[in-house]
């Protein structure tokens, strides 16, 4: 790893930290530069990067200040927080399957609608899906790219597409439960059989339920603190 992507890391860390709350300044570039022992060009890249990745606004010859970034952030901001944990927070995979129930029945009806045989290709390989983890997650993230895909609306791909680094660590956390992959096995016969019969008002009522109900199975499991509002802080789970 480059020194400046290290930087980079690390003020990432500190902002998901608390160290640095929304509205606040960081340090002069200058001051940065001694702190972290590289050079001021060196900072300032960093500090342009973390802007481009929505952790930060710079207005020039002013100090940066760090934004909220649940709500000023972007793409890169999500894969970004992924990867700062070894384990991804249970109260971010609630916000990507919420996210999920407003998005997949959109895509699902109009992939069936436009590409029925494509759609029939990519649903059947259900027969043979192992029981695990890791080949649900693997799965469920071909599906889910493929009708993004054969939608017709190329920002539902955009969209999945920033989560690529990302997916495996949620949908694996997801998918260590037998019960949530006895239910999506469930689902994606449910589906297959909608799909068989052209049938994509069908298809978009029963993504719509699985979507929800996995929503309600993870919700269900969290912990009082965690449901408490929309948001909740990194620097809590430290």
């Amino acid at each position: 790893m480059s020194r400046t992507a290290a930087v980079e890391k690390e003020l990432i860390k500190a902002i998901l930290q608390g160290d640095y709350p929304a509205g606040s300044q960081l340090e002069t570039e200058r001051e940065l530069a001694v702190m972290y022992q590289i050079g001021r060009p060196a900072i300032r890249e960093v500090l342009q990067r973390l802007s481009h990745g929505g952790w930060l606004s710079l207005r020039k010859g002013q100090r940066a200040v760090v934004n909220d970034y649940w709500y000023e952030g972007n793409s890169t901001t999500i894969v970004d927080i992924i990867e700062y944990f070894d384990e991804v927070p249970d109260a971010f995979v609630l916000y990507f399957l919420e996210m999920r129930v407003a998005l997949t029945p959109h895509y699902v009806k109009n992939a069936l609608k436009l590409h029925q045989p494509k759609v029939i290709g990519l649903l059947s390989e259900i027969d043979e899906l192992p029981d695990t983890a890791q080949a649900f997650a693997s799965y469920d993230w071909k599906i889910q790219k493929g009708l993004a895909r054969l939608s017709g609306n190329p920002l539902f791909s955009l969209v999945l597409n920033s989560f690529d680094s990302a997916y495996e660590k949620i949908a694996i956390k997801y998918f260590e439960s037998a019960f949530r992959r006895r239910a999506s096995l469930g689902y994606y016969k449910e589906l297959m059989d909608a799909a068989l019969r052209g049938d994509y008002g069908q298809a978009e009522e029963l993504a719509r339920a699985e979507m929800e109900k996995s929503h309600a199975l993870w919700r269900d499991e969290l912990s009082p603190h965690e449901k408490i509002g929309v948001r909740f802080s990194f620097a809590d789970m430290q």
